[in-house]
């Protein structure tokens, strides 16, 4: 069906296709006009009705629930039954913290779950979300066919009520915190288009939303520092506008969204345009997380598209010198990270400090993917990359250990994690069997998804990158392109068949 037909009723009248954004569609921001919002019965992934015309019961039975009982908060909100609150709280207790994966839960349970009490569009996304992520939770495997299927058509219900009723939070445009309320819908429609599958819906929806953040952004003097997550503006969470840092970058990483007025980033936003110095250790897992973000992203523009040439190129060639010093600039930046990252990790090898081990060896493992793509796009000899097997080998034993976490998913996750650099090590290691036990690892997570990273993905990109590899274990094509940094290697999106990283 064309997309003039299920868009926007402002592309409709102006005879335009439509980029179906949710809540809000990204053509309408770009045109400078207001989005009027979708028709009701609105489709998921083409044919998956939103919200059927029985699901919206002629009479509503409201129930207040005290939640102060549940965070001590002195709200109370309005549920329709126990079977809406029942939701609510699995999302609270389940799916938040299993989404948000060790990182970013004060997103999620802060951030997200406050701003729903007194928000029911937000409480509604959230009741749908709770809904699907018990449908398709692993941790369910004793749920029968009959009742996940409830939970589905339960979730799919409340999500488009969600959606009409952001939609008109929106339209009143009369509320001084709707451009908040939708960038938080915008982060919950991303997360249940992504658990539902439908990846494309999820990135498309995104540009509305980043380009009403760098809005929001624009009209503050002060700048984002993304080191000491710091917002510019006291309208937006701290936590909000550093998880919109991070989804930017992440898209960054995809050729298809990736135009010539997005390179450097989709927000813009110079966001580390000051070179901040590292501290001798980090006190917490966040603040470690957060620097070394800060010396990831400058490169992230370019990174794909250089390790890309590097594992594609027929002939080696010198990459460009200010290139270079980039990525050497930045090489050197994260062995300082990790020599200040040291002492904490080696204080969660300990009953103290064990809590965060999991998330500790997640960022040594995207430091040594960035460091990884870093040498092998600037080596200049293709018989030096065996120095880099030890970290290929510290990499992969790392990614181990963290699928052994009690509470590692294999669904989707909120941030990147092992999945980049897996498929780092397959496109970089010259050790075949280093590189065969990397895709193994890849095969055994599937179908986990990490942000954009998709592990099945992943899988068909090593399988065809092992493929030209030939018998000595080093690959054919060792071009010496251009390289490639944790973002660099975090934002390398594994190849579909067919199809060169990017």
């Amino acid at each position: 069906m064309p997309k003039a037909r299920t868009g926007c009723r402002t592309c409709k009248a102006r005879r335009v296709k439509c980029d179906e954004g949710r809540p809000f569609c990204a053509r309408c921001l770009k045109f400078g006009v207001d989005c009027e919002g979708y028709e009701v019965g609105g489709r998921l992934n083409g044919s998956a009705t939103i919200i059927p015309k029985t699901t919206i019961p002629q009479k509503r039975h409201h129930h207040e629930f005290p939640l102060s009982s549940l965070r001590r908060f002195p709200f109370t909100a309005t549920f329709e039954d126990n079977r809406e609150f029942s939701y609510f709280l699995y999302f609270q207790q389940e799916a938040a913290l299993g989404i948000s994966s060790h990182f970013d839960q004060g997103l999620f349970t802060h951030v997200v779950i406050q701003s729903s009490w007194n928000e029911p569009s937000l409480r509604q996304l959230i009741v749908s979300l709770g809904a699907l992520y018990k449908a398709e939770s692993p941790k369910e495997l004793n749920v029968s066919r009959k009742e996940s299927d409830f939970h589905r058509q339960y979730a799919f219900q409340q999500y488009g009520r969600a959606l009409r009723s952001v939609q008109a939070h929106i339209d009143a445009d009369k509320y001084q915190d709707t451009a908040r309320v939708a960038l938080i819908a915008s982060l919950l429609i991303y997360c249940f288009e992504n658990l539902y599958g439908d990846f494309d819906s999820a990135v498309r929806q995104l540009q509305g939303a980043l380009q009403l953040m760098q809005k929001q952004l624009a009209r503050s003097t002060r700048r984002y520092k993304h080191a000491e997550n710091s917002s510019p503006t006291a309208d937006l969470d701290d936590d909000l506008v550093a998880a919109f840092f991070r989804l930017d970058s992440r898209l960054l990483s995809r050729e298809d969204l990736c135009h010539s007025s997005h390179i450097g980033n989709r927000l813009d936003m110079n966001y580390l345009g000051d070179i901040r110095e590292i501290p001798e250790g980090f006190n917490t897992i966040s603040e470690a997380r957060n620097y070394l973000e800060h010396i990831q992203f400058p490169a992230i523009s370019s990174l794909s598209n250089d390790l890309a040439q590097t594992v594609e190129s027929s002939f080696p060639k010198d990459i460009d010198e200010k290139a270079r010093e980039l990525y050497l600039t930045m090489y050197s930046q994260l062995r300082h990270w990790r020599a200040a990252f040291e002492p904490f990790y080696a204080e969660t090898l300990t009953p103290k400090g064990k809590k965060d081990v999991f998330s500790a060896a997640t960022l040594i493992v995207r430091s040594l993917s960035t460091e990884i793509a870093s040498q092998r796009v600037c080596a200049r000899d293709p018989s030096s990359l065996h120095l880099l097997n030890a970290e290929s080998r510290e990499l992969v034993d790392l990614s181990k250990f963290v699928t052994t976490d009690p509470s590692f998913q294999k669904s989707f996750v909120w941030d990147c994690g092992i999945v980049p650099g897996l498929s780092v090590v397959i496109a970089a290691c010259s050790d075949r069997s280093i590189r065969i036990e990397a895709l193994q690892i890849l095969k055994d997570i599937v179908p986990r998804r990490e942000g954009v990273w998709d592990s099945w993905t992943a899988v068909k990109f090593g399988e065809r990158c092992l493929g030209r590899t030939n018998a000595s274990g080093i690959l054919p094509t060792l071009g010496g392109a251009n390289v490639s940094s944790q973002p660099m290697v975090e934002n390398i999106r594994p190849a579909t068949p067919g199809r060169s990283i990017s």
